[in-house]
């Protein structure tokens, strides 16, 4: 599989889990399917929103991810292997396109140093929560996989 939308939808299935009613996610957004914060149609997910079939969860992992892959695209100056770019695809929906785009791992990437920034998604397994850093093991576990993704494929 060299499709990397399809790549990070298959780390995205296996650790955001899929759950079809409205969840609160450890940031405390309001998600829904593989941890999606918003909807087709772009509304944001709420308390309130209906829950979703299996198929619709996957049809808006897809979609998100097709919609995000132009964006990371864009930051990264040249080429990118296939599993590199569907690493970096799982980290921006995981943690979002500004993080990528204000990290070191980015700047690493852009400056030719592909192994140093695929070893900087390691450090990214903490969230800030009530004014403290948490390690969270799923996140180890998913930057871990990111990593090995991004460098198999080097």
């Amino acid at each position: 599989m060299n499709d990397p939308v399809e790549m990070a939808a298959s780390l995205c299935r296996t650790f955001e889990g899929l759950r079809l009613a409205p969840y609160l996610c450890p940031r405390g957004y309001w998600t829904i399917g593989y941890g999606s914060r918003f909807l087709v149609n772009g509304a944001a997910v709420t308390a309130r929103t209906p829950p979703i079939t299996a198929p619709q969860a996957d049809t808006l992992l897809q979609l998100t991810l097709q919609r995000l892959l132009p964006e990371v695209r864009q930051l990264v100056q040249g080429a990118l292997s296939s599993g590199g770019e569907a690493a970096l695809l799982d980290f921006a929906f995981n943690l979002g396109l500004t993080a990528l785009a204000g990290s070191t791992l980015l700047k690493l990437l852009n400056a030719g140093h592909a192994a140093e920034a695929a070893g900087q998604l390691l450090l990214w397994d903490h969230i800030h929560k009530n004014g403290q850093l948490i390690a969270l093991p799923g996140l180890t576990r998913r930057r871990q996989a990111e990593w090995q993704l991004w460098t198999e494929s080097a």
